[in-house]
This record gives structure tokens, C-alpha cells and sequence, in this order.
């Protein structure tokens, strides 16, 4: 008999933990910063693509439920993350195959 794992028994480390909360903070204040410069109207490209951007968020959202939209956007995300992580993983491959074939960085350097 299979027992599904208790969500509230799950633990990450204090790295992972600020990790997270740092990325989500300097995400947001990003977000911030550029509506901030586009309320200001002074780069009017930028304020013209934000008007343009909540006018289509608007329009999605009288089309389709919030749920939908949630969903879509954790698809996206995970695709994302999928990218990035096979991005790092492309980076690290060769360093791996250096150090098993007993060459090191600096070796390649010089």
C-alpha cells in the first residue's frame, strides 16, 4: 500500500532555503525598478510595452480562469528551469571529463 510523502514533513537545507528567498527577492525588486522607470513615462518604449503587456494579461485573464493561467505559468517555469539546469550541465561536462582524464583547469590555461 503506497502512503504519499506529508508535505509538511519535507525539509531543505538553510542554503537552499536562502537561495530561494534571495532569488525572489531580487526578482521582485527588478520588477519593481522597471515599472518604477516605466510609471515615470520618461523611456516611452518601455511604458508603451508595459501598457501593451497588462493590456494582454487583461485579455488572457477574461479568456481563460486564474487556474489555467497558474497552471501555464508553472509549465513555463519548469521549461525554464529545465533550460537553465541543461545549460549548467553543459558547462560542467567538460570540466568533469578534464578531471577524469587528469588534467585540471590551470593545466588547459597555460
Amino acid at each position: 500500500m503506497w502512503v504519499p510523502v506529508d508535505p509538511l514533513e519535507w525539509q531543505i537545507s538553510q542554503d537552499a532555503a536562502n537561495s530561494i528567498f534571495a532569488w525572489l527577492a531580487n526578482t521582485v525588486g527588478a520588477a519593481e525598478s522597471v515599472l518604477r522607470v516605466a510609471a515615470t513615462g520618461h523611456d516611452k518604449r518601455l511604458f508603451f510595452g508595459v501598457v501593451v503587456c497588462l493590456y494582454m494579461l487583461s485579455a488572457i485573464g477574461r479568456l481563460v480562469s486564474g487556474a489555467t493561467v497558474a497552471y501555464a505559468g508553472l509549465c513555463l517555469f519548469c521549461l525554464y528551469m529545465l533550460a537553465e539546469n541543461s545549460q549548467s550541465i553543459r558547462t560542467c561536462v567538460p570540466q568533469l571529463q578534464r578531471q577524469r582524464n587528469g588534467t585540471s583547469v590551470e593545466d588547459d590555461n597555460m
